[in-house]
Order: structure tokens, then sequence, then C-alpha cells
């Protein structure tokens, strides 16, 4: 069984960037944020989307971005790159997976998913990392989980000082497991309060995913990893 992470005590600055930009450079907050690796994360308009390969980002079906629309990342040091989606299209449930028009290069974080697991209530209780629309990182914990879904609450003991209700808006936004010096993608949100949505370590997502991420480009496809 993975061991919980060490993570930041309470206090401190949740935001990722301290100064952001949706057309050029930005500069990387230098709180505890800037030890979780957002470089595959696209912040840049409310309809998040997440890399899952070089090539391919997820997004919430309910809250995807159109064919054409600009994404933008940055990585570690802030340098932006821009992309275009050239394809959409719904996955399962409330999952959508979008094509650019050109692979990202290194130093952009591609996010392993959760191998498939016979029993994802075995996460119940983990700590994940929750974004939100506001570029900023909290901390909630693994409520319920199965095949269907994850949803998350709020830790209770305030081990770690930092919580969010989830809003309108804040829609596709990924949450992460830690384990080891990876960041898992666990879920991105279809509802607000501490959060719920789509479980991307279900063998039935995965499936789908793997069969639309192949006919948009075969050359690539997400990677898993164990989470338990």
């Amino acid at each position: 069984m993975v061991s919980d992470p060490v993570l930041p005590g309470p206090g401190g600055d949740p935001d990722i960037f301290r100064l952001y930009s949706r057309v050029g450079h930005s500069k990387i907050a230098a709180g505890w944020p800037s030890g979780m690796d957002m470089s595959g994360v696209s912040f840049d308009d409310r309809m998040n989307a997440t890399l899952v390969s070089r090539r391919h980002v997820v997004m919430a079906a309910h809250f995807k971005r159109k064919v054409g629309a600009k994404v933008v990342f940055h990585d570690r040091q802030g340098k932006y790159l821009e992309r275009r989606l050239v394809q959409v299209s719904k996955v399962h449930g409330d999952v959508a997976v979008g094509l650019l028009d050109e692979p990202v290069p290194g130093g952009y974080r591609v996010y392993p998913l959760p191998a498939a697991t016979t029993d994802p209530a075995i996460l119940v209780g983990r700590p994940v990392v929750v974004t939100d629309q506001h570029r900023r990182l909290f901390f909630h914990k693994v409520g319920r989980a199965g095949f269907g879904g994850i949803s998350f609450e709020f830790d209770v003991e305030d081990k770690h000082g930092w919580g969010k209700k989830l809003v309108s808006g804040d829609s596709g936004n990924p949450s992460f497991l830690i384990v080891g010096r990876e960041l898992v993608l666990v879920e991105t949100h279809s509802t607000g309060g501490p959060g719920a949505g789509p479980y991307y370590g279900d063998a039935v997502l995965q499936e789908n995913l793997k069969t639309v991420m192949a006919a948009m480009d075969p050359d690539f496809t997400f990677r898993t990893i164990r989470v338990n």
C-alpha cells in the first residue's frame, strides 16, 4: 500500500502564480505550491484542460473548449506555450478529450492516470490536491471511490490548513493523488462542494479514452501508475 505523502504544514498562499498572463510568460509563486508541477494544466480559460499525453488534453464534457480554441501552458519557470485544439470528442461520462495541433515539448508535465484497480475504495481517506479556476491548490481527501466516479471530503481535522468549496466555473479543473514524485490525475470536477467527478482509474473510462485518443493520433496515449 502507498503511504500518505508528506504535505506542507498549515498556512501559506495557495496561489500557483505570483503573476499570471494568458498571452505571455508568467511568474510562479514562491510558496509551497511551487513544489507541485502544474505545467501540464492549462489555466488560461475557466474551461480547464489537462495533459494526458504530449498531444491530448482531458476536459469536463459539460464544460469543454471548442475546436479552434487556444490552450496555454506555463512551465515551472513560467515560460509561455500556446497550442490550438484541432479536435474535441466526448469520451465517457463527463470526460472529453481534445487534440492539440502540435505535441508539447519536454518541460511540460504529462500526468499519468491511476492503474485500473478492482478496489478503488482503498483510496478512501487519501489526500488529494484539488485545483480551482483561480489557479490555486487545496487539499481535500477521498470520501468515496468507485468505478463510476470519485468524490471528496473536506479535511475536518484541518491537518493541512486548506480547503475550497468548489463553485460554478471550477468544473473540469483536475485533482491529483501524490504518489512518490508523481502527481496522478484522479478526477476532473463535475460538481461543487468538496468536489466529485469521473474516476480516471476506471477501466471502462480508460478503454474509451484509449480508443478516442488513438483515433485522433495513434502515436500518443496515456500512461498509468499504481496508486495502491
